[in-house]
């Protein structure tokens, strides 16, 4: 299982990357319209933080992990995973640090990434 220290440390990682020169206000860090834009340190980084936060907000069944996302509030992070309203077998959330959000959740059929 994936620590809190391992999280706060891929979150310290990516808190402040730059945002790249295009239309991307709002969207995710691993949006396209951002990631494919970022340096190729930037975009493993970027992997990294999605890898372990995506781990720690969930529960070996891949549901969300409460507890989990509880630490990251208490450690001063905006975190959710939820049912998807359309979907129930799909699960969306993000966290976010400094002034980036990142996608944790599951992939979709509509998605293009």
């Amino acid at each position: 299982m994936t620590s809190i220290n391992a999280v706060l440390q891929a979150l310290k990682e990516v808190e402040y990357i730059e945002r790249p020169d295009a239309d991307n206000e709002g969207e995710f860090l691993n949006s396209p319209s951002v990631y494919n834009y970022l340096s190729s340190e930037d975009q493993e980084k970027v992997d990294h933080a999605v890898e372990v936060v995506g781990d720690y907000v969930r529960n070996p069944a891949g549901k969300p992990n409460k507890r989990s996302i509880t630490t990251l509030h208490k450690k001063g992070f905006s975190a959710h995973l939820n049912q998807d309203q359309y979907d129930p077998y799909r699960y969306v959330g993000s966290v976010t640090v400094g002034e980036w959000e990142i996608n944790v959740s599951d992939p979709s059929s509509s998605e293009e990434y």
